[in-house]
């Protein structure tokens, strides 16, 4: 169990009400972990009629202790990361108007996985998926430019404070993902040169590994009211 206190509290106050709280708690676990697995990429799900779907197409990618991690991150950041810059927000929402928003993130599951995500009309989902699914073999077939990946590296330093560091819940959110994935307590410092580093070659060969014409798994369903 990993634990993260933000708030004005000292150690010795601090292992006490810790010791209250789970003490009775055993020693060591007994869960078994987790197995890896490989989802298998569905049927199409069909089209329907309802008033507004959601579209989720889920690809492979990288964990944590993958070498380059954090080239992964600025390509999910340059095709939906982004809430304002990212093609697609750019291209579905911005110029179409498919969508209220549109993104992308990393997610941490077993196994770890690319997620886009959208809602639209019901009548425009298949254009809608079309459009996605053409915007991510573009970026497969061209690479992200180098424009696109210096705005990646600016946000994602710039905007880490902003979005983990600025009120106690998120503090705390983020002390505990600092233990979960060990990264060290400095790892806040030593962030911004992990992005820095990262050349256009290494982004462009995570868009191959990252991003297929054909997701693992797609899925069309109403949303939920």
């Amino acid at each position: 169990m990993h634990v993260a206190v933000v708030g004005d509290i000292d150690a010795k106050a601090l292992r006490a009400r810790l010791d209250q709280l789970f003490g009775d708690l055993p020693q060591k676990q007994a869960l078994a972990p987790v197995p890896d697995v490989t989802p298998k990429r569905r049927a199409d799900a069909g089209r329907n009629a309802l008033p507004q779907t959601s579209l989720q197409l889920a690809f492979p990618a990288m964990g944590r202790n993958d070498p380059e991690f954090y080239a992964g991150q600025l390509m999910n950041d340059i095709v939906g990361g982004s809430r304002f810059t990212s093609r697609l927000f750019q291209e579905v929402r911005e110029k179409r108007g498919l969508a209220y928003g549109v993104s992308s993130s990393l997610e941490d599951y077993q196994p770890n996985m690319l997620v886009v995500a959208t809602s639209t009309r019901a009548d425009r989902a298949a254009e809608t998926l079309d459009l996605i699914r053409q915007l991510i073999k573009e970026l497969v077939d061209t690479g992200p430019t180098a424009a696109e990946l210096e705005a990646s590296k600016k946000y994602l330093i710039g905007a880490y404070a902003i979005d983990n560091l600025g009120s106690s819940r998120p503090i705390s959110a983020t002390l505990v993902g600092l233990q979960l994935d060990k990264l060290g307590i400095d790892y806040i410092q030593r962030r911004p040169a992990l992005i820095e580093q990262v050349i256009l070659e290494q982004a462009g060969r995570r868009r191959r590994s990252c991003f297929r014409p054909s997701p693992r798994l797609w899925a069309l369903a109403r949303d939920s009211e």
